[in-house]
This record gives structure tokens, C-alpha cells and sequence, in this order.
């Protein structure tokens, strides 16, 4: 698959490719599917295409660039896709899906700033990292279909622990459907400083390992 990415768009990272594998193997999608924080419409597009065309796909963006480069790449792998802008899920009033795949930044904002993967993206998600990923699981509910479910990614760079605190009292079913270690980036490594004081305060966690910094990623979905 073919896509196109630019300088004002987030860059898919192990993450999106962590997603798209974790769904592939974990899901069987159909109905209407909601990429929420799409960027260039790796994550959305793929599953499509893995999925050979068996379900709706809706994309949208805060990012009106984005929102222009999703639909780009959509015609150049010709899929069919509903792209918007807005907001998390201000453009989707009225709307209910069958699955919603949480693709919205999930670091926390001192870790985004010293990181490869938001030099010319914004990362609103808090000192925690946990403010963008609250507020869908807030309101998840209200877009989603009886039977509906949410996926997410939760990265240690972020304050697990009261994300899923948060997330049990939302929803009845939770499952961790797919997990990878990463080793810390090597622009990073002359920050660790910083991420020290952020584990400190319980914003963040990652391990040592063999004078190495380690983080993950975990997928998880939820429904009632």
C-alpha cells in the first residue's frame, strides 16, 4: 500500500504498525469503523485493505492537512473513505460505529517535545500524557453502536495506570490484545533527565535494561 506522508503530518510509527497487526489478528471488522486522529490514514487504510473492503470506513483529523492527505492516499490506493476535520469527535455528531480505533496522541507532551515522532505535529495530551485518551473514553460511548467496540494503544510514556483505572469504570470488557517493547531512540538518550523526573512523579514508566531505556506499547479493547 502506497502512503503518502508530508513534514505537518504524524509519521506512522512501530505503534501504528503494533495497531494495525493487533486488530488484524484480534478483530473481524465490519459496519462502520471510526480512525479517530488518523493523520495520513496509514492505520485506517491498511485495515481496509486488510480486511479487503468488508467494512465503512471514517477518518477525521483536528488537522485539515491531514484530513486532505487522507483522502490523497485513499484515491491513489483506491479505497473509499469519509474524511473529516475537527476535534476528536466533534465532527461525528449523530454518528454510531461499530468500531472505533483510538489513533490519537498518547505520550505525554515533555516526552513529545524531546521525541522524533512530533516535530511538526501538536501532542495536547498533558504532562501525563493521558488528557487526549480521558476524554474518548469519556464519550466513546455516545458514538458507539450496543454492541460496539473500542481499540487503543497505551504506551508507557503515559500514565497507564489511571487510564485503565478510568477505563474499568466505563466499560464492562477490557482485553489486552497485543504488546511490543521498544528500545529508547537514540535522539532521546541524551534527555533521560527528563524522563527520570517524569517517572519520578508517575507520569511515565520504562525499564533499564542492559544500560538501555525500554518503553512499550500495549492494544486494548474495551465494550460493554
Amino acid at each position: 500500500m502506497i502512503i503518502k506522508t508530508n513534514s505537518n503530518t504524524f509519521i506512522p510509527t512501530g505503534t501504528s504498525d503494533l495497531l494495525i497487526e493487533s486488530v488484524k489478528n484480534n478483530l473481524r471488522l465490519k459496519g462502520k469503523v471510526l480512525d479517530l486522529g488518523a493523520g495520513s490514514g496509514y492505520v485506517g487504510l491498511n485495515l481496509l485493505r486488510q480486511f479487503k473492503d468488508k467494512f465503512e470506513l471514517y477518518s477525521s483529523d483536528i488537522s485539515k492537512n491531514s484530513v486532505n492527505l487522507i483522502k490523497t492516499n485513499a484515491r491513489i490506493n483506491k479505497k473509499k473513505v469519509t474524511a473529516k476535520s475537527g476535534s476528536l469527535f466533534r465532527p461525528w455528531k449523530n454518528y454510531r460505529f461499530d468500531f472505533i480505533i483510538n489513533d490519537v496522541s498518547g505520550i505525554s507532551k515533555e516526552v513529545a517535545k524531546i521525541s522524533p515522532w512530533f516535530k511538526n505535529t501538536s501532542c495536547d495530551s498533558g504532562n501525563d500524557g493521558t488528557k487526549l485518551t480521558l476524554k474518548i473514553l469519556r464519550d466513546s460511548n455516545k458514538y458507539l453502536s450496543k454492541k460496539g467496540i473500542i481499540c487503543f494503544p497505551i504506551l508507557s510514556f503515559a500514565n497507564e495506570k489511571k487510564i485503565l483505572i478510568n477505563l474499568k469504570e466505563k466499560f464492562n470488557h477490557i482485553k489486552k490484545i497485543g504488546e511490543k517493547d521498544w528500545v529508547l531512540p537514540k535522539e532521546m538518550t541524551s534527555k533521560v533527565f527528563i524522563l527520570e523526573k517524569l517517572k519520578k512523579k508517575g507520569y511515565i514508566s520504562f525499564k533499564k535494561k542492559f544500560g538501555l531505556i525500554i518503553w512499550s506499547t500495549k492494544i486494548f479493547i474495551a465494550h460493554n
